[in-house]
């Protein structure tokens, strides 16, 4: 038997999320910040710390998801329109 320890963090967030980066020359790391506030007023921060690397693939990635996104949406529409025209 194999025993490991896994952690997880899940957040979601609203429509009223602040999110900030910067890309430190210095450090060579990319700094993502996520500031948001519950019902009940608690602030809720969240700082993730990305190697320079990694944060140009977590960018073209979420591109690229983007992207898919978009055409998926679009095509539905499509046949939404073709489907009303028929």
């Amino acid at each position: 038997m194999k025993i490991q320890k896994t952690e997880k963090l899940a957040l979601d967030y609203g429509t009223d999320v602040y999110i900030n980066t910067y890309v430190s020359s210095w450090s060579g790391n990319v700094e993502l910040k996520f500031n948001d506030y519950s019902d009940d007023k608690s602030e809720h921060h969240l700082v993730m710390t990305l190697p320079l690397d990694k944060a140009r693939a977590l960018a073209k990635e979420l591109t690229q998801d983007l992207e898919n996104y978009e055409q998926e949406i679009a095509k539905k529409k499509e046949a939404e329109n073709a489907e009303e025209s028929s």
